[in-house]
């Protein structure tokens, strides 16, 4: 009995350290084949460290999340035939600053919010995700905020809804239709009257990055998950870190909603 015991024990350690050393996946980009089962690799899967990833092409790209190794990834850099997960994983540096929100908070300037040369310009916008900007700026039917870019010769302009609780970022604002090339900046512009004269501003210029609330839900859950990290703001950093690099610049205070 006591033999029995001590057997089903170290199997239970053995597989407690082989869950600690498996890979899941938080961000696929392109795409990706396990080759040992031959499936494509989905967001939320785990790998194990002898399994051996083909990645499509040389835009696909794999963030994985480790107990002990933290956020690592697999690019075509560090992706080779016949390589292991183990292998072919490489550390992530990022060392972003948060976005913090100011003292007695009321919204984001949208000037400094917007720009954000440490993503490389990229912003992230969470569709149906509201965004609070500092009442200094007028929300009406005559006082809005839009986006504006060229696209094939032609100038097109989208309002951005509003309501009390912020800005949103929907389909009728960026669509899957727009197709706006890689890297392709917009201006963030302001439509106010101004002692009775219509004036147009252009407050910043940054390359939009759209993503569906469930997906990023599902991306913050993941890292939450399955890091090591349990105080609130090294996982904050961890899921900021995360967010700027694979999609961009994210205030804390639209992180706190996105959660």
């Amino acid at each position: 009995m006591n033999r029995l015991l001590i057997a089903l024990l170290i199997l239970l350690m053995g597989t407690s350290f082989m869950q600690e050393d498996n890979f899941y996946v938080i961000y696929v980009k392109g795409g990706a084949i396990n080759t040992v089962n031959n499936r494509g690799v989905r967001m939320g899967d785990m790998l194990k460290p002898t399994d051996k990833i083909f990645l499509r092409d040389a835009n696909s790209k794999l963030v994985l999340i480790h107990l002990k190794r933290g956020r690592v990834e697999i690019t075509p850099k560090s992706a080779g035939k016949d390589l292991t997960v183990k292998d072919q994983v490489t550390a992530i540096q990022s060392e972003y600053k948060i976005v913090s929100r100011p003292l007695n908070y009321e919204g984001y300037n949208p000037r400094t919010y917007f720009h954000s040369p440490e993503t490389n310009y990229r912003v992230l916008l969470v569709t149906g995700l509201p965004l609070k900007i500092i009442p200094f700026y007028k929300l009406d039917v005559q006082n809005f905020f839009y986006l504006q870019w060229e696209k094939a010769g032609a100038t097109v302009v989208r309002k951005i809804p509003a309501s009390d609780r912020g800005i949103y970022f929907n389909q009728t604002v960026i669509s899957d239709a727009d197709q706006l090339a890689e890297g392709q900046k917009v201006k963030f512009c302001y439509q106010h009257y101004e002692y009775g004269v219509l004036k147009n501003d252009v407050l910043a210029e940054f390359v939009p990055v759209v993503a569906p609330l469930s997906v990023i839900n599902q991306q913050v859950n993941l890292i939450k998950k399955y890091s090591s990290q349990k105080e609130s703001r090294v996982v904050n950093a961890l899921v900021t870190a995360h967010l700027n690099d694979n999609y961009g610049k994210v205030g804390s205070e639209y992180l706190h909603n996105i959660r």
